[in-house]
């Protein structure tokens, strides 16, 4: 167990201010105070009225009265630091929005304000498992030898006390307890589609995937994930879908809601672990004492990293019900004889309120990015990555017009109103990926610039990853023990030894479909091959064709003739 410590200048603008990264929540405080979340409460329909599709949670809050947390954040401690727990302000909030709010957050005007450290804490080789883990209470009372979360000392859970957390045992008789609603958020909370079917029973396999498979050698995973779920959900979904444990602690979370409602019981959900092993966990929260005996229970307000492996060692994923934004293609002008399509679009605000209402069946939806710090260092090391239209086979000559009224807030779940609220789907990026230069990597511009040339083809990136958000590292192609081949890696001057990144194209006309697979080298290594477009598996099959050729030294084309000139001699097309 090791002590972190943290100042706010990594957060928001350097005084742990977040406003402008963050949506303004309708339902919170808009005056001038600091308010903090203290506690989730429990969940419900509150008003079916205007929201019938996505239950609520309630959530506690406490105004802040003593002003030096800014400069001295040992305040936050006491309990003198807000306003009397019996004056907490109670709001209901949408499930799909626990995304966005941690206990512990301050928020100001609607806006997060900051996200203290409070007791930062690394907690290294815990055990989780049935033997070293229990749901209990927020109000028990540890087999008689005092309240496990003593009102003394924090006194703003007293409104949930019947709220479930989960105890996890720690050495020298201490334990750890993590709010359950908590814990969902932070290993099921990586998108508001996501953490808003769990509390939505049954969940089924198809809600969430329609297919996923392994390969038991290079442990690649393949995914596709179910209509209009987000990618940023795919490693939590392919965890899910590998792990049986994991697959049931997504399901608890939702059952014991519905258990609770069939009983007639206020809901609280319950929650646990989606492993079993042992785990450093790093978290945000704060010591209390058990039976006179100081720091004997670390209640955890928001978990923040978690080193438990995911069981895969990379993923590629597609995703439906979103169409991909062109990155390549140029606008087009339509001629002087060609009908021009008016379609009516609404105009919106710069900056929308989330509200609780059902979002319009009429409008479509958008995605909201959320940066935060990574969560789970495994994935820092895997390779996460997708497929994304560059260009169209048939550029669109619709313009748009401006005459519907302007649209001024949004809210999140399934559209079911005809009110004028945009969908939305709020995902959580790594900040650390999210900050990297968002431009084409150098190896790769040329060819790139090369491909704007080209007409009258589809063009897909088969490789946008999390990482540049255009190539892959070549470890795709590891054998079983993860070795790379040594040709396929490269002295770099900043990381010294380190594997070569690798970029997939495809092309399609009609029935025709190519691929291209550029790897970097000097010049770039390109190899085209022909293929179906129909077969997920093409994409590792001609990058592995590909890195055997640069392995065994065969010649690419790239190395004759521009990738563009090749690819328009595939196909037949001609100036």
């Amino acid at each position: 167990m090791r002590k972190i410590n943290r100042d706010f200048s990594k957060f928001g603008d350097g005084k742990g201010n977040f406003s402008s990264e963050t949506p303004k929540i309708s339902v919170f405080p808009q005056d001038q105070s600091n308010w903090r979340i203290d506690w989730f409460g429990d969940i419900a329909f509150p008003d079916r009225s205007i929201r019938r599709k996505q239950p609520s949670v309630f959530l506690h809050l406490s105004r802040l009265i003593d002003d030096r947390f800014i400069s001295e954040p040992s305040v936050l401690l006491s309990p003198q630091c807000t306003s009397p727990a019996k004056l907490q302000r109670r709001v209901w909030m949408s499930v799909g929005t626990l995304a966005l709010v941690r206990i512990g957050d301050i928020w100001r005007h609607g806006q997060l304000a900051l996200r203290p450290d409070y007791e930062l804490e690394e907690f290294a080789g815990v055990q989780i498992d049935q033997g070293s883990t229990a749901i209990v209470k927020a109000g028990l009372n540890l087999n008689d030898g005092g309240f496990l979360l003593p009102i003394g000392e924090h006194p703003w859970h007293i409104q949930c006390t019947q709220s479930y957390c989960l105890m996890v045992l720690l050495p020298q008789e201490r334990r750890m307890i993590i709010p359950c609603v908590e814990l969902a958020r932070f290993y099921f909370g990586s998108s508001s589609s996501l953490i808003s079917r769990l509390f939505l029973p049954p969940l089924s396999r198809d809600s969430l995937f329609s297919s996923a498979s392994l390969d038991p050698y290079s442990r690649r995973l393949q995914i596709d994930l179910a209509e209009k779920m987000s990618g940023a959900s795919a490693a939590d979904i392919g965890r899910i879908s590998m792990d049986p444990i994991a697959a049931r602690a997504a399901r608890i979370v939702g059952n014991s809601c519905l258990k609770a409602s069939a009983a007639g019981q206020p809901i609280y959900p319950q929650a646990r672990f989606p492993f079993e092993g042992k785990t450093n966990l790093i978290a945000s929260g704060r010591w209390l004492s058990h039976g006179g005996v100081p720091k004997s229970t670390f209640l955890v307000y928001n978990l923040r990293s978690c080193s438990h492996p995911f069981p895969f060692r990379s993923l590629q994923y597609t995703t439906r019900g979103a169409p991909p934004r062109p990155k390549l293609q140029s606008p087009v002008t339509p001629s002087p004889t060609e009908p021009v399509t008016q379609r009516s679009a609404a105009p919106e605000v710069k900056n929308l309120d989330l509200v609780e209402k059902d979002p319009s069946s009429k409008l479509a939806g958008k995605t909201r990015q959320i940066k935060e710090a990574a969560r789970f260092p495994d994935l820092e090391k895997k390779s996460i990555w997708r497929s994304m239209r560059l260009m169209a086979e048939e550029a669109s000559s619709e313009s748009v017009g401006s005459s519907a009224p302007p649209i001024e807030s949004m809210a999140v779940g399934e559209p079911g109103s005809d009110q004028s609220v945009r969908p939305v789907e709020l995902s959580i990026v790594s900040k650390e990926a999210s900050d990297k230069p968002g431009s084409i990597p150098l190896f790769l511009r040329g060819a790139v610039e090369d491909l704007k040339q080209l007409k009258g083809l589809t063009v897909e990136l088969l490789t946008k990853s999390q990482d540049d958000g255009w190539t892959v590292p070549i470890s795709v192609l590891a054998n079983d023990d993860g070795e790379v081949a040594p040709q396929l890696m490269l002295q770099c001057p900043e990381l010294g030894l380190r594997m070569r990144k690798a970029a997939v194209f495809a092309f399609k006309r009609e029935s025709e479909h190519l691929c291209a697979v550029i790897i970097e080298s000097d010049p770039p290594y390109t190899r085209i091959f022909p293929t179906t477009g129909n077969d997920p598996e093409e994409v590792w099959l001609t990058l592995r064709c590909a890195a055997v050729d640069l392995a065994k030294g065969a010649r690419g084309e790239s190395l004759d003739s521009p990738l563009s000139e090749l690819i328009e001699w595939a196909f037949g097309i001609s100036e």
